[in-house]
């Protein structure tokens, strides 16, 4: 559904953009036009593809390249977040309590983040620094924390709702590397510290100025909210890895997207999951399109960082033992998992990609093919498609409009 959207729109989209849409979303981004064309090429064997081949009975596929885009292509996404909450759970998170953490700004101070993205890196800083107090407030000073945070901008029904989702330590190491937990969380604490954090940095930026902060620090609800889960234990690997992949979960998800094709004019309904189902949002296509682009990250945008003893610096082995003496040898060198993407997609769906449909053996990856011509000869002897073009969407009759 939503590649037959960007197939049949995305033109469209590019020539109206400066007349109905650059008032509320801005400058057409490049990246999002080459979001959408990197997107239309996904899953195309004309445009790449891999042979593969079965050791068994010698039958071949060819699989096509994705487009590997973020924050747009729902596959990509997938595989994305299956890899990387398996990175997290072996590689990076220690063997200690962990949570899952949400902080969340009001409405009123969106739009400052919406128009100029740099802002939002402010949002890391602000949710970390909160964390930090209250670690501090628990703790010495000279014991530190961790986290990895994710920046989210979409809301349920795609509106912007820019939001840091974390997966942190729920506790403190202190300088021999023991780890100690939080008996009790004061999320009104945390959303006041929050609160303090996003208004210093805008206050910097001449975006706000003290009236407007005081005011909203009278308000009886300031829109600032922080979510602190409960806490996940380092032997529940399911658990962890399911908030791993969460950090990285998609803002466009297929089966919340319906498409309703109508005489008068098409509409895309997006659904928010709830117990009756009950609450969603329509748009046309081209504004559908547009509500979607705002979440396009720029190419060389962060939407991943890594705070506190989870940070690079601090993840190489020298590092963490100048810090904390002790630590590595009491912990288990963790065995490198396998970001092969076919071993992840079988651990989460219990579907393994390369097993050979006809006698069930281990298909391998043989050759890279990105000659048209021959992935042309290749489709024809394997009877396989190439290419070709998803249905049209119905569009109003000339006379109807």
């Amino acid at each position: 559904m939503l590649y037959r959207l960007v197939y049949q729109y995305r033109d469209e989209l590019e020539w109206c953009w400066e007349e109905r849409f650059q008032s509320e979303y801005g400058a057409l981004r490049d990246e999002v036009l080459a979001a959408f064309d990197a997107y239309l090429n996904c899953g195309i064997l004309l445009h790449g593809c891999a042979r593969a081949e079965c050791e068994k009975c010698d039958h071949s596929e060819l699989i096509a390249f994705s487009c590997k885009r973020r924050n747009l292509c729902p596959s990509c996404d997938a595989k994305r977040a299956l890899v990387f909450g398996e990175h997290l759970h072996e590689n990076v998170l220690l063997p200690y309590e962990h949570s899952h953490q949400v902080y969340t700004i009001p409405k009123r101070l969106r739009p400052y983040f919406k128009f100029n993205r740099k802002l939002l890196g402010k949002l890391y800083t602000a949710a970390k620094l909160a964390w930090n107090d209250l670690i501090v407030d628990a703790f010495p000073s000279d014991w530190t924390t961790g986290a990895v945070m994710a920046l989210h901008t979409a809301g349920d029904l795609l509106n912007f709702h820019p939001h840091i989702h974390s997966l942190g330590l729920h506790g403190a190491l202190d300088p021999e590397g023991n780890f100690h937990l939080l008996d009790s969380v004061d999320t009104e604490y945390l959303t006041r510290q929050l609160a303090n954090h996003v208004f210093n940095a805008l206050l910097e930026a001449a975006l706000l100025d003290q009236d407007t902060v005081n005011a909203m620090k009278s308000w009886e609800h300031s829109g600032f909210h922080v979510f602190i889960g409960v806490p996940v234990f380092h032997h529940d690997s399911d658990a962890r890895r399911f908030l791993a992949r969460y950090l990285k979960k998609s803002p466009v998800i297929n089966p919340r997207l319906e498409l309703i094709e109508s005489a008068d004019q098409p509409i895309v309904r997006v659904h928010k999951v709830t117990d009756d189902g009950s609450q969603c949002r329509d748009f046309d296509p081209l504004s559908f399109l547009a509500e979607l682009s705002q979440h396009i990250p720029d190419m060389w945008e962060q939407t991943t960082r890594y705070v506190g003893v989870y940070s690079a610096r601090t993840r190489g082995a020298k590092r963490v033992q100048l810090d904390f003496p002790g630590l590595l040898p009491e912990i288990d060198p963790p065995e490198r998992p396998s970001t092969y993407w076919a071993a992840c997609m079988k651990r989460v769906f219990e579907i393994d990609p390369l097993e050979c449909h006809r006698c069930g053996g281990q298909m391998k990856i043989k050759a890279f093919i990105q000659d048209q011509s021959e992935i042309e000869r290749l489709c024809k002897h394997l009877g396989q498609i190439p290419w070709r073009a998803p249905p049209q969407i119905k569009l109003p009759l000339p006379h109807a409009a």
